[in-house]
């Protein structure tokens, strides 16, 4: 098998987390396929890259997940669940959130601006 074969990817994405591109905010996944190495090449299979990036405007968070071992990919799998089921549950929270205030903004009537005040004709 050729040395030269090309990187295969379960997923590798790059996105921007605010609709405004100057925002810094992004998030990156990268998970290496390495279904196609052959058995006998350990080091082919066995270190793939794995990543996981989330970042705001201000602070940045790398999480690491490690397959090398059967314990270890236990590990992994507990962890990218237990984010997946947090951020799930804040997503959804934030839609019934932005739900609510959307269905309140229909009811509460805006306050109507004061009228001017005559000018005295005397002054």
């Amino acid at each position: 098998m050729s040395k030269n074969t090309r990187t295969k990817y379960h997923v590798r994405k790059r996105i921007f987390l605010n609709r405004d591109t100057d925002m810094r905010a992004f998030a990156i996944g990268i998970v290496g396929d390495t279904r196609h190495v052959p058995t006998d090449n350990e080091d082919g299979w066995k270190w793939r890259t794995i990543e996981l990036t989330l970042a705001d405007c201000y602070r940045q968070v790398s999480f690491d997940f490690d397959l090398g071992s059967k314990a270890d990919r236990a590990k992994s799998l507990y962890k990218i669940r237990r984010i997946a089921e947090i951020v799930n549950a804040v997503r959804e929270a934030i839609e019934i959130e932005a739900k609510s205030i959307d269905e309140r903004k229909k009811i509460v009537k805006p306050k109507a601006a004061p009228k001017p005040q005559a000018k005295n004709a005397a002054g």
